[in-house]
């Protein structure tokens, strides 16, 4: 097995650091931006360089319609790692492929795509990078000094369709969506109460009272699904996360690291950064702050999101919004903490702060959880050998 790993828009080096480690014959390739647009030379190009080199299988982080192209012009095998959910660019004719095979990190998901016509599908939890010690103070996670209380990094999605084509969308209808965002927001027991509230005649009835309104849906998925996962679900992570970092900034100090532009009067009293990148910054932020929040996006129903396997790598304590799935990974209130609603939140955030030797426990017990377990090392393997076999079936 020769393989070809390929640098894409979101990347760091922790697979092609595993891949080495298990001492696979491993290339890298220059980066290749994850868009939908196809080019033909950037195809040929690697469809040149997988011959010269005798490359056998591609690998990337999430899919790159070029790099699947090429890889099946080329026959052989493209194995793309998904960090999103709902991955939505599997339900397209390149998703679809016969020689792609996906690692994807939410149950649910993972059936879906099963049953959208992607042939080679595996479930796999997330993984840490197991070279990333608990940093802090001297490396020593129970000497730390820490510099904030609580800390989020994370998109607010405030640049969303929804609110793109709100000025479209007739006044009843608003009211009908505003409806659908009161009852599934705030309410983190593991429901998702968007999808399946929104039918065809309501997006019919839109585009009939404003012709300019348009679905833009490149995905072999119907429109009402693709409208609740793109724009209803995006939407409502704003309101959450907007809301919950501000009721916390009212009696504690909170900060967020953010590619998102806000307005100062939304966010009045968080504490607003500049983003910090994928690795040892971030690593950083979460060894020195006492919590590290998650509020995933509701369209992520039965996996664990990297941000949550990123802290634990750092050795940092997790306060998330309660999972199914992650409740399997990591033992609630020993190595995890989560929460349901807004007032167990805000008293847990109480708690957590004035109880520093408890916080320190499950922060540690969840950094060994997550480095016994879920290392890249383990997902590579075991991605790679389930290739194989199936490779041998067919």
């Amino acid at each position: 097995m020769k393989i070809l790993y390929v640098f894409g828009s979101s990347d760091a080096t922790y697979i092609t650091d595993a891949l080495r480690k298990l001492n696979y014959d491993v290339m890298e390739y220059p980066e290749i931006q994850d868009t939908s647009n196809m080019d033909e030379d950037k195809i040929n190009a690697v469809v040149a360089y997988i011959k010269e080199y005798g490359i056998t299988h591609l690998m990337s982080i999430h899919l790159i319609y070029n790099i699947a192209v090429a890889a099946y012009w080329s026959g052989i095998k493209y194995v793309p790692v998904i960090w999103d959910a709902p991955y939505l660019k599997s339900y397209t004719v390149m998703g679809t492929l016969d020689n792609i095979w996906y690692s994807v990190f939410d149950k649910l998901d993972a059936e879906r795509m099963r049953k959208g016509g992607c042939p080679h599908v595996l479930y796999q939890p997330l993984s840490v990078n197991s070279d990333r010690e608990a940093t802090g103070n001297n490396g020593a996670i129970s000497e730390r000094e820490y510099i904030h209380d609580i800390s989020f990094i994370a998109n607010l999605y405030e640049k969303n369709e929804y609110d793109r084509c709100l000025d479209l969308i007739p006044p009843n209808i608003q009211e009908y969506f505003c409806s659908i965002f009161e009852e599934a927001a705030f309410k983190w027991d593991g429901i998702n109460r968007v999808y399946g509230q929104t039918g065809q005649e309501i997006l019919d009835y839109i585009g009939l009272v404003s012709p300019a309104f348009k679905i833009s849906n490149p995905y072999n998925i119907e429109d009402v699904r693709y409208f609740e996962a793109a724009y209803l679900i995006r939407k409502l992570a704003n309101i959450e996360r907007v809301c919950t970092l501000n009721l916390l900034a009212e009696d504690h100090d909170v900060y967020l690291y953010t590619y998102s532009v806000v307005d100062r009067a939304v966010m009045p009293k968080v504490h607003l950064r500049p983003p910090v990148l994928v690795g040892e910054a971030t690593s950083f932020i979460y060894a020195v702050s006492k919590i590290n929040l998650n509020i995933a996006l509701k369209g992520i129903e039965g996996g664990t999101p990297q941000r949550i396997m990123d802290i634990m790598g750092a050795g940092g304590f997790v306060l998330t919004n309660y999972c199914e799935e992650t409740a399997e990974l990591f033992e609630e209130d020993r190595e995890i903490v989560m929460f349901r609603t807004p007032e167990e939140l805000l008293w847990k955030v109480d708690y957590y702060l004035e109880h520093e030797e408890e916080r320190e426990q499950i922060a540690r017990a969840g950094h060994e959880k997550a480095m016994n377990n879920y290392t890249y090392e383990k997902k590579i393997k075991s991605l790679l050998d389930w290739v194989t076999e199936t490779e041998r079936g067919e």
